[in-house]
């Protein structure tokens, strides 16, 4: 079974009991209304909290919503453990999340990083049946005609990050970004848009391979340190525009193609059928030898009950139903990463222009050299 990295954060659990109530007894001095853009329009989110860092990095990472506007979820990170507030020390170890107030809360909630999974998980669970979120970046390649929306997905480490920077040094390419993380894709009509965050939340070595010398020549006020973390160096708040430049987009786009990034054995094969395909991309199993944590590739989804699992599951299938799914194993080179990308985005336009299109994996058994294009 492998390790789902979120959940070994901390758990999701349902209380069992009124979490508005024990809420309610705890004094809360922060509130910040943050706005996430989605096909459909947006997602309203509360956060609430006991600490002025956190609250800030928050107001500082996401849009703000409109004043007084209703929010569709509250999350209420609390900085002391539950005992500090009082309560029973099994309120610690798990995220709270009741679907009847559509709250979640978290106590002993010190990191931001926590805090953003928290945003993730709030977010698949109250948006509509029509929306997958899916972990990785969202841009569009090419020009015209040829231009392709594609989502960039894979496990933590797989190359995804280094794959875009490659990318981006090759400007013939024509790259513009829309998400750098985490972004929700309409099932019906296959458009995302951008979450509209104002700066993000990055790993300070992802900035440094998008944007190599970024601190000798980032504008004053482009990135501020997480001071959340053990090792304030590790990540950063980071203006978009200062880490991705002009390829930065909020432009809606149609997502038609999904490149799932593996690091695996030069001789590896990736599913052939939809439904081990499904099972690949959910690890939920030992038949897999892809090496990732997050499950159907969110990195923050609610799975609570079975029912949470079927409704993502469902979804998942819908979005690669409508896509055609290509495995790019990253077992070479960073420059052979990026020709094998786009020799397969090139190869899967030729196929929609021959009335091809769809769910394909024959990539798999093309005989090219180096990396294999799966």
């Amino acid at each position: 079974m492998s390790i789902d990295y979120y959940n070994a954060l901390l758990p999701v659990r349902e209380p069992g009991t009124d979490l508005s109530g024990v809420v309610a007894a705890i004094r809360l001095p922060y509130r910040v209304l943050a706005s996430v853009g989605v096909p459909a329009g947006r997602i309203v989110l509360a956060f609430v909290s006991d600490s002025a860092q956190l609250s800030r990095m928050f107001a500082a990472n996401w849009a703000p919503a409109r004043t007084g506007q209703q929010p569709d979820a509250t999350l209420c990170a609390l900085a002391r453990p539950a005992r500090g507030y009082g309560l029973d020390g099994r309120w610690n170890g798990a995220r709270w999340w009741s679907r009847e107030h559509k709250m979640m809360l978290v106590f002993g909630s010190g990191s931001y990083r926590l805090a953003k999974v928290c945003v993730r998980g709030i977010c698949s669970a109250v948006s509509g049946e029509d929306t997958v979120f899916v972990h990785g970046c969202t841009l569009s390649v090419g020009a015209g005609s040829d231009r392709r929306g594609v989502v960039i997905t894979g496990g933590s480490g797989a190359g995804k990050t280094t794959l875009v920077a490659g990318l981006l040094r090759h400007p013939e390419y024509s790259v513009a970004v829309l998400n750098d993380d985490w972004g929700a894709v309409s099932l019906a009509r296959g458009d995302s848009v951008s979450t509209g965050e104002r700066m993000l939340h990055m790993k300070t070595g992802s900035v440094l391979a998008l944007r190599p010398g970024f601190f000798s020549s980032a504008p004053a006020g482009s990135y501020a340190r997480d001071l959340s973390e053990r090792d304030r160096s590790a990540r950063m708040l980071v203006a978009p525009d200062s880490v991705y430049g002009p390829a930065w987009s909020t432009a809606v786009t149609v997502v038609d193609q999904v490149a799932v990034v593996v690091r695996e054995p030069a001789d590896w094969r990736p599913p052939d059928r939809d439904g081990e395909t499904v099972k690949a991309l959910e690890s939920e199993d030992d038949t897999t030898s892809i090496h990732h944590h997050e499950a159907f590739f969110n990195g923050s989804l609610i799975l609570a009950t079975e029912q949470d699992r079927a409704r993502e599951e469902r979804r998942y299938r819908q979005l690669l139903g409508r896509t055609t799914v290509s495995w790019i194993n990253n077992c070479s080179t960073p420059e052979a990463l990026v020709d094998n990308f786009t020799r397969a985005i090139m190869n899967e336009a030729d196929r929609a222009s021959a009335g091809l299109a769809g769910n394909s994996f024959s990539l798999a058994r093309l005989p090219l050299s180096g990396l294999r294009i799966l």
